[in-house]
């Protein structure tokens, strides 16, 4: 995996790559968690706009 550079606006920092790996995992673990909820017919909770929300979404036929 290559290293990637974040612009912080004062200066250039590199970005850790295990730090990229895991916010990769973790939207591709969030993706998983709403494919599921869709299965089932639940919902998912997020943080929202400064809220706690229920996430539903139409099951898939």
């Amino acid at each position: 995996m290559s290293d990637q550079s974040v612009d912080s606006g004062k200066e250039n920092k590199r970005r850790d790559p295990d730090l990229a790996a895991a916010e990769i995992a973790m939207k591709r673990a969030a993706e998983k968690a709403r494919q599921r909820a869709r299965e089932v017919g639940a919902g998912v909770v997020v943080w929202k706009d400064g809220h706690i929300v229920e996430e539903r979404q139409n099951a898939q036929p």
